[in-house]
């Protein structure tokens, strides 16, 4: 075990609350060989403490860690959320007296998901809503995880009743006409073309973040007015006249743009934090169109 992950979760399991690290690999728990795949050390690991008989909550947790990293570990940032919050779950539970799966109740994971935190001025506020349903799928998580490497739980009753979206959730529904103006209209800050109006373009041609962040000039044909999204199983969408106006105003004023040059992030950006600028420039859209 790498000692600063092991000191970091000895204070958390001492104080009911591990000190969140700024990586996920800051909790690496445990060493694996790398010619092994990670997925095959943490079934080995699960099978012994199931062979042993263990229940102890401290002897699962790096082994849950380490389920959660194999399963999230295509999203780096969704890694990173689950597992820095399965860290806080089992040092809460053993900061309450469980130390092992016999002593997990659903009341002590629903007091964990609204459980108070310190805000930036020191001051103890409980948790919000949201919040609360983030916390209660992390520990979902964890505990399908470890059901599914032996542990005897039951994941749906450990966390009971998904929590309400928030009342000023709104489920998502098509543009109107006049939204859809605004969004068109709002998409450029100028007459020239930018990335954020491209991101509009791609995705009004049916791509989702991840797939118009890996957009490319080699994947647009202007002639054809289409767009190939590679990055999943490969499909091609179609450029509406609109779209195809903007990438061709883009192209015009770009000259130096190259074929195997990205078009909506910059050049080598992490797969997940380019699916995230493209949704943060979308968002910026919609703000902008009101």
């Amino acid at each position: 075990m790498d000692p600063t992950a092991k000191s970091q979760l000895q204070r958390g399991l001492a104080g009911g609350r591990a000190q969140a690290p700024e990586t996920a690999e800051q909790l690496r728990l445990f060493d694996m060989a790398p010619a092994v795949p990670p997925r095959y050390w943490v079934v080995l690991a699960g099978l012994g403490l199931v062979m042993a008989g263990e229940m102890s909550l401290a002897r699962w947790q790096p082994t849950v860690v380490e389920a959660l990293r194999v399963r999230y570990g295509a999203n780096e940032r969704t890694a990173a959320k689950v597992i820095v919050e399965a860290v806080r779950l089992f040092s809460y539970l053993a900061a309450r007296g469980a130390v092992s799966w016999g002593d997990v109740t659903e009341q002590l994971v629903t007091d964990w998901c609204w459980a108070a935190r310190l805000d930036r001025s020191g001051r103890h506020r409980r948790a919000a809503q949201s919040t609360a349903r983030n916390r209660q799928w992390a520990a979902s998580a964890a505990f399908k995880a470890a059901e599914e490497l032996g542990a005897p739980i039951d994941p749906k009753a450990l966390v009971g009743e998904r929590f309400p979206r928030p009342s000023g959730y709104v489920s998502a529904r098509p543009l109107s006409d006049d939204e859809d103006r605004l969004v068109r209209d709002y998409a450029d800050a100028g007459l020239v073309a930018s990335r954020r109006s491209l991101c509009v373009a791609f995705s009004y041609a049916g791509g989702i973040a991840s797939e118009v962040a890996a957009v490319r000039m080699c994947d647009i044909d202007l002639d054809a007015a289409t767009v190939a999204f590679r990055r999943a199983a490969g499909r091609i969408g179609p450029l509406d006249q609109w779209g195809a106006e903007t990438v061709w105003r883009f192209v015009r004023n770009t000259p130096a743009v190259a074929d195997d040059d990205l078009l909506c992030v910059t050049a080598g950006t992490d797969p997940s934090r380019a699916a995230h600028s493209v949704t943060v420039r979308l968002g910026q859209v919609l703000r902008d169109a009101g």
